[in-house]
């Protein structure tokens, strides 16, 4: 099923129950979130030249360990690599296959709501979105020339940790039992990822 049948087959008062369950909503969201989700309906889909496929996945937040996400992303057959997908335009995302496993295990509604969660991270509009990821990829285009020929001004870690007054107190231990912790995470949601995936 491709994004764009996925919206018609729900309802959006159970999306914002799903966004409002997990999100920290703010007023006037729900009028937002009603206007993209009926924009999106009356939008024409648009061809998929990446072959992204969506999926949406309940991971546990690496950096907050016990705490857990919505994790939305593409990917391609074959590939495994994760795609970002806020700069793609919404007429694109109305043609990505839905993973059928996200589907059946969270429900079509929740799949649409942290998928508009996502689709709205550079506004609430399409035009809007357009105009902004427009300028985010010119930013990007700037900064990767700046990479390629040299001038971009590049600051150490270290340097930033200081300008904004930040030092690591942990003690080598407290390191070493993040790390780990770190690592359990990481494995855990790779479990998940592939159930989804396969």
């Amino acid at each position: 099923m491709i994004f764009k049948e996925l919206i018609k087959s729900v309802v959006f008062d159970d999306v914002w129950t799903e966004l409002n369950k997990e999100y920290s909503m703010k007023d006037g969201a729900f009028e937002a979130y009603l206007r993209v989700f009926n924009q999106l309906k009356e939008l024409t889909p648009e061809p998929n030249h990446d072959d992204f496929r969506l999926v949406v996945a309940r991971i546990e937040d690496e950096f907050e360990p016990g705490t857990f996400i919505f994790d939305v992303f593409g990917i391609k057959l074959g590939d495994n690599d994760h795609y970002a997908l806020e700069l793609v335009p919404w007429k694109e995302w109305l043609s990505f296959e839905v993973i059928e496993n996200c589907i059946e295990a969270y429900g079509a509604a929740a799949v649409v709501a942290h998928s508009l969660y996502e689709i709205t991270f550079f506004g609430y509009d399409v035009a809007d979105v357009e105009a902004n990821t427009k300028k985010e990829i010119e930013i990007l285009r700037e900064r990767h020339e700046e990479i390629e020929n040299g001038t971009a001004e590049l600051i150490s870690w270290d340097e930033v940790s200081k300008s904004i007054g930040y030092t690591d107190d942990r003690t080598e231990e407290e390191k070493g039992l993040q790390h780990k912790q770190f690592e359990r995470i990481i494995t855990e949601n790779k479990r998940v990822y592939e159930l989804l995936l396969s």
